[in-house]
């Protein structure tokens, strides 16, 4: 892991000049603020830095001064700005320097703590990120009494006079009609070249309206968060260079299934896979992977507040049902087993299909290690796998599985996570939770305040 003098060193052979300070919001955007490099020191990263009035982005603090406190693992340069290179920040409190308890960083750190007091000595997660990119979007944020009002252009899209559309289903086409290719590959490649974040693989998204697919290399939790929000970082930028709209919207088209965050978790225990049994006959999972499986499952509807959150996420569980069950299949179950490769002892682990990519990668990520870890505590029983298309069956079938369902908005979100809050503990604070309640139920009223598109075609002439 590279150290203070390795970052300064780099800043110095590579003619860095300014150096941005980012830290992450409760929504999971980044902030930032710019210094010189001259100002940046090896006592920065063990004091941190003032960098003016940060409760513009958090609020109050009735503990003293917010400080940034550069981590030396996230350095990098950013290749759209001159002689410019990235630092992420925690953010701590002055005096006694401890950690800011709203950080969202923080919480990612408090769940990797909470594993190692059980053992574990490094959590790895894999983030299959999907997003669209347009060509161009436009929206009427000064007169919404006016009526709904937002136009959306994509060079793939099935009303696009272009021909490069496809009907129905857009995963992994090819060149032409994955018209986006270079655009991701240079994502990839800005990732790995400039912010030594590993991309895996990518591909067209499965809706055709120009969506991507974008899977990250495995890193333990926090360095996994870091590397996900960077990733949206960069397809932000640099598509707006190229004049092209990105969005993480779950679900910005309809008629289409939406963009998820597929997070693959294991655990490591040493050099030993914690969810790998060879003697398993179902799919080689250990105890431990089913009792983490359990703690998902049981917690499913009170994590939905972290990861889907926004109501835009939940037209995207309408349009790509995900359901409270697991199986080896892609089927509709919130927990996947991948099972294609046998005796894989190094990867074998769990997906959770539930996330999308509005989520706050830092909180998310430490919800559900949360609530693995409360499943392995209680040794929580997942119940049988389903493996047929739970997307398919009826309701009564659901039932006579034992499939359960997820919040379909964020106040039933809400609602779920003040009955069942305690595998937070320790994790994320009240004072974090408090804000992030808050705005949430803002934010549904909001929604529910605003007359859509589909009310007037419906209702006009009632």
């Amino acid at each position: 892991m590279p150290t203070p003098a390795e970052v300064l060193d780099y800043a110095n052979s590579n003619n860095i000049r300014w150096v941005n300070l980012q830290f992450i919001g409760t929504d999971g955007k980044f902030n930032k603020t710019t210094i010189s490099a001259r100002e940046l020191t090896e006592d920065s990263f063990e004091d941190g830095i003032s960098c003016g009035d940060l409760k513009e982005v958090y609020g109050w603090s009735e503990d003293g001064e917010m400080l940034l406190l550069p981590d030396a693992n996230t350095y990098g340069r950013v290749p759209w700005e001159a002689n410019a290179m990235r630092v992420i920040c925690d953010v701590i409190v002055s005096g006694n320097k401890g950690r800011f308890l709203k950080d969202p960083r923080y919480a990612a750190e408090r769940a990797e703590v909470n594993a190692k007091a059980m053992g574990i000595t490094a959590t790895a997660v894999t983030p299959e990120m999907e997003f669209y990119i347009f060509d161009a979007v436009t929206v009427d944020k000064i007169t919404p009494g006016r009526g709904p009002n937002y136009l959306v252009d994509a060079r793939e899209a099935p009303w696009n006079p272009s021909p490069l559309w496809n009907a129905t289903n857009g995963a992994y086409l090819s060149q032409p009609f994955d018209s986006l290719f270079s655009a991701r590959t240079q994502v990839s490649e800005v990732m790995e070249d400039n912010f030594r974040y590993v991309v895996t693989k990518h591909f067209h998204g499965r809706s055709p309206s120009s969506q991507q697919s974008l899977t990250l290399g495995t890193m333990p939790l926090k360095a996994s968060a870091d590397a996900t929000a960077t990733a949206k970082f960069v397809v932000r930028n640099l598509a707006f260079i190229a004049n092209s709209a990105p969005t993480f919207m779950p679900l910005p088209i309809f008629g289409e299934r939406g963009s998820e965050l597929a997070l693959h978790f294991s655990l490591l225990k040493g050099k030993e896979n914690l969810f790998y049994d060879q003697k398993d006959s179902y799919a080689q999972i250990s105890s431990h992977a089913r009792y983490f499986i359990g703690g998902l499952l049981e917690h499913a509807p009170a994590m939905a507040l972290f990861t889907n959150p926004t109501t835009n996420s939940y037209k995207r569980l309408l349009a790509d049902p995900k359901y409270v069950a697991w199986g080896r299949r892609s089927n509709g179950s919130a927990v996947k087993v991948p099972n294609e490769k046998k005796n894989d002892r190094l990867n074998k682990g769990i997906t959770y299909m539930v996330p999308d990519p509005t989520a706050n990668p830092y909180l998310a990520y430490a919800v559900i290690l949360a609530a693995g870890l409360d499943g392995i505590k209680s040794k929580a029983d997942p119940g049988d796998p389903v493996d047929t298309n739970i997307q398919g069956m009826s309701a009564r079938e659901r039932k006579a599985a034992g499939v359960k369902y997820l919040p379909s908005n964020l106040i039933e979100a809400i609602d779920y996570l003040e009955s069942d809050n305690k595998f937070l503990k320790g994790v994320i604070s009240s004072e974090l939770l408090g804000d992030l309640l808050e705005a949430k139920i803002g934010e549904q009223k909001e929604h529910n305040l605003r007359t859509s598109a589909y009310e007037f075609e419906k209702y006009f002439n009632l």
